[in-house]
Parts: C-alpha cells; structure tokens; sequence
C-alpha cells in the first residue's frame, strides 16, 4: 500500500485525526517597516487598523528619536554601510519614503530608487512633486 492509501484508512478507523481547518483571525494586513535615521535600525511594526492610516512617524523603541514609515518593501542596508544610509536619510529629508513613484498616471510601472547619494540628488530635482509633503506622527 501506498502512503496516501494507509492514511486514508488510518482517518476512517478514527486512528489519525484529521485538523480542524482554522479560521483567519482579523488583524492586521501586513507589517511596515519603521526606519530609525540615528541608530540606524529598522523595525517591523503593524497597528490594528487599514495601512493607509498607518502613521508616518512613530518613537524609535532604541533610541527614543523618530522612526519613519518606509513601506512593507523596504529593504535597510547593513549599519556598517554609512554611505547607503546617508542616502536613505538624504531621501527621507526630501519627502521620499520610499513609496512607488509612477510617473505614467494609470500604469502599474514604477521608478527605481536611487542606488548612491549622488543619483539620489538627482532623483529628488527630477521627482521632486512626488515627494511627501507633510508627515504625520502617531
């Protein structure tokens, strides 16, 4: 006998239970990752309410400063890299946080990031109306 067979006898003698199928309890959609420009730390933190009304700012858990909301695909560099995090913080200052850029309205095609502070500078003059203008702090 195969294994699928002798399970399948198994759950009709009653000698293998089979689980009860769970249900998704409500909470929240996702996590967002809150970047911290002082100690240089990034934190997954989820509240129990739509992502859209996730704040913009929250208190860093280390160090006590300001923590920015950098979407759910945010990916933080290591500590030791000083120079991708002087572009992060130069980004952030600028109103970018890292949320999609689409430039098309109506298409699903968005603008890289930025990899080094010198085509961060030059991404803030070309996307600059793109920017985050006013944050809001929990």
């Amino acid at each position: 006998m195969d294994k699928q067979v002798r399970m399948e006898v198994r759950r009709q003698t009653g000698t293998r239970k089979i689980p009860e199928k769970t249900k998704k309890t409500e909470g929240p959609e996702y996590s967002m990752s809150f970047v911290c420009l002082i100690c240089k730390t990034s934190n997954m933190r989820h509240f129990n309410r739509l992502p859209r009304d996730y704040p913009d700012v929250i208190s860093c858990p280390i160090c006590k400063g300001d923590s920015f909301n950098l979407g759910r695909n945010f990916k933080p560099p290591k500590k030791s890299d000083s120079m991708q995090w002087k572009k992060i913080k130069y980004l952030v200052s600028h109103g970018f946080l890292f949320q999609k850029i689409r430039v098309v309205p109506g298409s699903n095609d968005s603008i890289p990031y930025p990899e080094t502070l010198s085509e961060a500078k030059d991404f803030v003059a070309n996307y600059g109306k793109w920017a985050i203008k006013r944050l809001k702090k929990e």
